[in-house]
Order: C-alpha cells, then sequence, then structure tokens
C-alpha cells in the first residue's frame, strides 16, 4: 500500500522501466499535478519506450491530472472510485480524457 504520492510515482517508474511496452498505446504526455503538502508535479512521456517520468510540469501535454495528494493516495490505494473522484470534481481531467482511462494498468 502506497503512503505518499513519492511512492506512487516511484512504484510507477519502477514498473514502466521493468516493462517498457506498458503504455504503449497511450502515444501522448500526461501531466500529475498533485496538489496538497505531499504533492507536486510529474509528467510522463509514452511517446518514448520505456516511458520516462519527469518531476515538474511539461510544456504541452496531451492530458492533465489534477487533484489532492490524499485523494491520489486513496484512489492508488483503491479506497476511492477514480469515477466516484471524477463526478464529485475531486479528480479534474485536461485536454485528452481517453488517455487518463488508459492509466489504470500502470497506477
Amino acid at each position: 500500500m502506497a503512503e505518499t504520492v513519492v511512492d506512487i510515482i516511484e512504484g510507477m517508474r519502477k514498473k514502466l522501466a521493468a516493462n517498457p511496452g506498458l503504455g504503449a498505446d497511450i502515444k501522448g504526455t500526461i501531466q500529475f499535478a498533485i496538489t496538497g503538502e505531499g504533492g507536486g508535479s510529474w509528467w510522463i512521456d509514452f511517446t518514448r519506450s520505456p516511458a520516462p517520468i519527469n518531476q515538474g510540469s511539461n510544456d504541452k501535454p496531451a492530458c492533465t491530472i489534477t487533484m489532492a495528494d490524499s485523494d491520489f493516495i486513496a484512489m492508488v490505494n483503491k479506497e476511492a472510485n477514480p469515477m466516484t473522484l471524477f463526478m464529485t470534481g475531486k479528480l479534474k481531467v485536461g485536454g485528452d480524457m481517453s488517455l487518463s482511462m488508459k492509466l489504470q494498468s500502470i497506477i
């Protein structure tokens, strides 16, 4: 069970490095904007294999996911439903929403 946003990002980094083809169907850059005390900004470039995860902001992400650190951790730990978070405005998706749906296998 992930306890921090950094734990989750590192877990995704390891998963992508071990499985270079993972996320190959995404074909775009996804920006994570995690708010709150334990948050930060990271982006994943799925146009490359394995997809690198970079800290900071990307100038032209195809999709941006914005949410609070506590909600992100709860979602990854399966304590919160992504659709419920989205419908209640706690998870915001900008740009190509279909790309965010393809992240399930990585998160």
